[in-house]
């Protein structure tokens, strides 16, 4: 899952027909510039972080950052 707009959080909401998950976790990769790179003098200026996302039935809810790539595993 992406969030290309680089000022607004997006909140999605996947509706996983035949399946009933319990949990979805992940990691999101996000900085604070779209164009940032990590250097030798900033290594984690682009890090990836934990996330959970909510699930409630059969949908998985979350917020992505914005300008983000977000891994899910559901379970």
């Amino acid at each position: 899952m992406t969030d290309v707009d680089p000022a607004r959080p997006a909140e999605i909401a996947v509706r996983l027909a035949g399946v009933s998950p319990r949990t979805a976790t992940g990691e999101t990769l996000t900085a604070s510039a779209v164009d940032s790179v990590n250097t030798f003098t900033a290594p984690k200026t682009v890090a990836p972080k934990p996330v959970t996302a909510k699930v409630q039935g059969d949908q998985v809810m979350l917020t992505l950052e914005p300008k983000s790539v977000t891994v899910l595993t559901i379970r």
